[in-house]
């Protein structure tokens, strides 16, 4: 990597993709048991009735890592290969297979403790308390072994040869630890529990009842553009690109032009000097209405949603190049589908929706005018980290339906663990680019942007 002139670095390691596989399930474990945690501290300490819909659907995502990772681990080539090569880790190994299978008996008690804490509240409270508690400190013993012990000796012993047949293995169904169909259940699981979680604890609070494309086609290309407020230079000679199928984040402090730069591919900010391109053909004269009709899409940093009118009204107005007519309908049922909050509140005022729902009101309204590629001016200000998370997880959705992201983004850490490729702006200037891995591991990222 280099200011400007990027060189090629080498794809992932086979060991590398896997591993990353597994520790992002880990790490939505990890996330479900804080919350918990949380959960529990309601319970006890604001005497709150447990939410018997919420705490079994945390408790279907549990179980459901158990069924279909560890039921049978023999089935795994990850645990096969590790018990071939490393016989004296065939004891941890029985342990953990055993602990997952006490697990699922234990959560099956957890329901039937908490069914009997809700129909007899607050009577019931303290056995299914205690009875949580011993479960979530088993749980997580059970996650620093297998990420402490078993995935480091794996890292030793096998060989990129074994890590081949793992990646070969990991659509077939008797082998769900890297099924793609596997971690779409996890997701809709996750996002489920995000859903029904109380906006006081940055979920969304809604109420119940009891393949991605390749990339490489150039989509935007930006060279040597210069814009300026009134006497002032504010972008100073621009140069990137953008693939189709990528999620492309740029990154840096407030002040340095990141949402200008969006202004001018949008066409709200004039031009000074320089040439924008869309799939080939000329921006620089070409309208803003045009530019959304040719599938260019901005979501506004703050949302600004129209607060005065309903929430039907503002996804009905992302559309306004288009003709209204079935194909419209259409595409607000799938609004409705991917955010179901939206649907609960469609009549309901704008204004009268959480930071986090006006988030998904704004990227909603922005896929009703049908987006190639969509512009995100900082979809994570302000709002809560479960929150964040979720769009997060929304805009990796989006992508892999083949919609390409331009990710404008302060929250640099989770904006580059995304992106495809990234790109750092200081005063105006591109300072840096690389792929989203090289520019989390760049040490002026690090001190700069990451704390770190």
């Amino acid at each position: 990597m280099s200011e400007q002139n990027q060189t090629t670095t080498p794809a992932r390691s086979r060991s590398e993709q896997a591993v990353g596989i597994i520790i992002r399930e880990h790490q939505g474990l990890w996330r479900v048991i804080d919350l918990v945690e949380q959960l529990q501290q309601d319970m006890n300490v604001n005497s709150q009735r447990p939410d018997e819909v919420l705490f079994n659907t945390i408790f279907d995502y549990i179980q459901h890592f158990s069924n279909r990772v560890h039921s049978q681990p023999t089935e795994i080539v990850l645990y096969k290969k590790v018990r071939e090569k490393s016989p004296e880790t065939g004891p941890l190994l029985d342990k953990l297979e055993r602990g997952y299978v006490i697990g699922h008996q234990k959560i099956n008690e957890l329901r039937e403790l908490l069914s009997a804490c809700v129909k007899g509240w607050p009577d019931g409270r303290e056995a299914f308390n205690h009875a949580l508690t011993r479960f979530t400190q088993a749980l997580r013993k059970h996650i620093k072994k297998e990420e402490g012990v078993v995935i480091p000796r794996a890292k030793e012993v096998l060989t990129e040869e074994d890590w081949r047949q793992i990646a070969e293995a990991r659509d077939q169904q008797n082998d769900p630890l890297f099924g793609d169909r596997v971690r779409e259940e996890f997701r809709e699981l996750r996002h489920q529990i995000v859903s029904y979680t109380p906006e006081r604890f940055g979920g969304l609070g809604l109420s119940h009842p009891a393949s991605k494309p390749e990339t490489g086609t150039e989509m935007l290309s930006i060279e040597g553009v210069v814009s300026s407020y009134g006497q002032i230079e504010v972008l100073h000679d621009i140069n990137l690109k953008i693939n189709s199928g990528e999620i492309v984040s740029l990154v840096g402090a407030n002040g340095a032009g990141k949402s200008t730069l969006l202004m001018a591919i949008s066409g709200l900010q004039p031009l000074d000097k320089g040439q924008m391109s869309f799939e080939g053909e000329n921006l620089n004269k070409m309208s803003v209405d045009k530019r959304v009709s040719r599938g260019i899409v901005q979501v506004p940093e703050g949302r600004q949603v129209f607060k005065d009118l309903s929430v039907r009204d503002n996804l009905r107005l992302g559309a306004y190049t288009r003709k209204q007519g079935p194909e419209v309908q259409r595409d607000l049922q799938k609004v409705y589908s991917r955010f179901p909050i939206l649907e609960q509140k469609q009549d309901n005022l704008a204004g009268e929706l959480s930071g986090g729902q006006q988030q998904m009101l704004a990227i909603g309204r922005a896929l009703m005018a049908r987006p190639r590629l969509l512009l995100l001016d900082e979809p994570s200000m302000g709002l809560a980290p479960l929150i964040v998370e979720e769009i997060f997880g929304i805009i990796r959705e989006l992508t892999e339906e083949g919609i390409t992201v331009f990710l404008v983004e302060q929250n640099a850490s989770q904006a580059l663990a995304l992106a495809d490729r990234g790109y750092v702006l200081e005063t105006g200037r591109v300072v840096l680019e690389g792929t989203g891995r090289e520019l989390l591991s760049n040490e002026k990222v690090r001190e700069a942007y990451l704390g770190m």
